[in-house]
């Protein structure tokens, strides 16, 4: 885990670039919580805001009920274009009980960066 001084976070110095593209990888939709984590949902090709929806439309409530979180669990995303789509924040609106937004690949704050660093360790 990462500790900065407050307001620092968003220093240039303290963000890392990265370039997307295509070879090799896999995207995997996951859920967690401090009771334990939920099936991983694999993504053939490119998601698009479409596909980011339906996911949630399929996966996001079972898999907190499944967890023993419903109904107050919270949906953690970053800034990504798929998730700040009009159609996705308008569902997420009316259908979860609360939204935690990052910036974008932030490594201070994202939980699978954390669990990759406790796991090498």
């Amino acid at each position: 885990m990462v500790w900065r001084n407050p307001n620092s976070e968003l220093e240039m110095k303290n963000i890392i670039s990265s370039v997307k593209h295509g070879g090799g990888s896999q995207i995997v939709w996951a859920s967690m919580s401090a009771v334990g984590v939920g099936n991983l949902h694999f993504i053939d090709g490119m998601m698009d805001k479409y596909m980011y929806l339906c996911i949630l439309k399929q996966n996001l409530k079972q898999r907190a009920e499944k967890m023993g979180i419903l109904p107050h669990y919270k949906l953690y995303q970053d800034n990504d274009p798929k998730h700040n789509a009009h159609i996705c924040r308008l569902w997420t609106l009316y259908q979860c009980p609360q939204v935690i937004r990052t910036p974008t690949q932030s490594i201070d704050l994202n939980p699978i960066q954390n669990i990759w660093d406790h796991l090498n360790n």
